[in-house]
């Protein structure tokens, strides 16, 4: 089952047998139902997880209205990166779209495989850096794009989403109201 990250680390740096096998060790399969929220508000991210099938929702709230901030499909790693990596109470909330099945590994569990082999301090530096990169494009849109160039942003970036995350999800992750996205879309379409 970890199949998909094994190809995506060897995308970054090659690693061995004996890396696999500590990694299936340490990384517990979950099957996990729609709309299941794996982290609250004021709780600490214990995991890291990778989406083996199904769509994982990042949000926070502000107000009383829920804002996304990541969509996270198949082959994708995830967290709550200031809760994980400082250990605290974060303040977000992680939520599956859709019935998912992860593979999660234990912050504890992660840190001695670190200790252990340091070629996947490279590795989690790279993907780390990944992260960084989308986290700041997103920001950048949200700043400098208007709510049409964030759309169509979003469409060619993310085709798939269109299908599988609700129009409301969608415009908070746009920071654009949903009658605006509507209408966009329907300007789109002519």
């Amino acid at each position: 089952m970890l199949s998909i990250l094994y190809d995506y680390i060897k995308n970054i740096h090659p690693i061995s047998e004996e890396i696999t096998d500590a990694l299936d060790n340490s990384f517990e399969i979950i099957d996990v139902p729609k709309r299941q929220l794996l982290l609250k508000d004021g709780d600490t991210c214990q995991y890291l997880y990778l989406v083996l099938d199904g769509l994982v929702r990042i949000y926070h709230i502000e107000g009383d209205e829920e804002v996304s901030s990541l969509f996270i499909e198949e082959k994708y790693l995830f967290n709550s990166p200031q809760s994980f990596y400082l250990r605290r109470p974060g303040y977000e909330f992680i939520e599956t779209l859709e019935p998912t099945t992860l593979a999660r590994i234990h912050y504890n569990d992660l840190q001695e495989l670190y200790q252990k082999f340091p070629e996947l301090n490279f590795i989690a530096r790279v993907i780390t850096e990944n992260y960084f990169v989308k986290s700041e494009e997103r920001l950048y849109l949200l700043r400098r794009k208007t709510a049409e160039e964030r759309y169509r942003y979003f469409i060619d970036r993310y085709p798939t989403l269109l299908q599988r995350v609700p129009l409301k999800y969608i415009a908070s992750y746009l920071g654009i109201k949903i009658e605006t996205l509507s209408r966009i879309r329907n300007k789109i379409r002519k």
